[in-house]
């Protein structure tokens, strides 16, 4: 019995020892699990862009954690606890690729809100050319117009009514001053055919006088040698000017017809448009466009009036 006991310790030791090991082992695995974890679920990318993920390595975390506990197998524990590592790791990488292509359609999305701005500036820009152009064109249309109307006299009657009141008593007015306002002067223009004579033209062919010149010079100077070459250059030179200057000078010369505009100013009527009228009444003078020539006088109103 006594020589059984030393042996039976041994036997626990090492048992004890072993079970020690296995246990630090399965620590350290779990340890490494719960890190993986613990560090995907404080990365704001995997919250954001892989939640599904995280909740499959929390899950087998969780189920390595109960395996434990209730004194599961070794190998069991270590192979769910790496699991629960594996799927931390996935799930951070799913994030950061999900984040890199979120980021990349984010740039695309703002590249072609860029585009779109862009487009409707120049849209907007092409606008406001097109309507500045329009605005030149009614300017320019609205000037062409104004000047194309007949320009009114600067007395031009207004709309009076110059008709008697009931009742009202009138008075005679003293014409002091009567001028006729005639309206302005138009221009007529036409076209007509006009005959041009160019024979007998006295001009001189400048053109043709140097070119003549220069051959005459050329030829005479083929001509002897010595002093007597230098004499017929200058000979030819001459000759060659007189001729090349008369050129075209034919009393035969072309006669044809153009076109020609002509133009003269007529006035617009033989009759005044209106009469510009002053007269004096109550010791005031007073003035008044009429569309007939008045008399000596003028009927007035106590307020000095024109009635008719």
């Amino acid at each position: 019995m006594s020589s059984n006991f030393p042996r039976s310790v041994l036997v626990l030791a090492v048992l004890a020892v072993s079970g020690c090991a296995s246990f630090s082992g399965r620590d350290a695995v779990m340890e490494d699990a719960r890190a993986s974890v613990n560090a995907a679920r404080i990365d704001p990318l995997v919250t954001a862009y892989a939640p599904g993920e995280l909740n499959q390595a929390v899950a087998t975390l969780r189920q390595a954690d109960d395996l434990v506990a209730r004194g599961g197998r070794t190998s069991d524990v270590d192979r769910l606890a790496m699991l629960a590592s594996q799927r931390a790791g996935l799930a951070q990488e799913a994030a950061r690729a999900r984040s890199e292509e979120a980021a990349i359609m984010d740039r695309r999305r703002a590249n072609d809100a860029q585009l779109t701005a862009n487009m409707s500036r120049r849209q907007a820009e092409s606008a406001q050319v097109q309507a500045t152009e329009a605005q030149r064109q009614a300017d320019d249309a609205q000037r062409l117009a104004t000047s194309m109307q007949p320009r009114a006299d600067a007395y031009t009657p207004p709309a009076s009514d110059f008709r008697r009141r009931q009742n009202e008593p009138l008075y005679e007015a003293k014409v002091i001053y009567v001028r006729a306002v005639v309206g302005p002067p138009q221009q007529r223009c036409w076209v007509a055919r006009e005959q041009v004579d160019n024979r007998g033209s006295t001009g001189v062919n400048i053109p043709g006088a140097i070119i003549g010149g220069v051959i005459g010079g050329v030829i005479g100077h083929q001509i002897g040698g010595g002093r007597g070459q230098d004499i017929a250059t200058g000979v030819g030179a001459v000759g060659g000017a007189v001729v090349g200057a008369n050129v075209g000078r034919s009393p035969d010369g072309p006669v044809y017809t153009q076109n020609v505009q002509r133009c003269e100013v007529v006035p617009t009527s033989a009759s005044p448009d209106y009469w510009d009228v002053t007269y004096d009444f109550a010791g005031y003078e007073h003035r008044v466009q009429m569309m007939t020539p008045p008399g000596a006088t003028i009927l007035v109103n106590a307020q000095g009036e024109p009635r008719v």
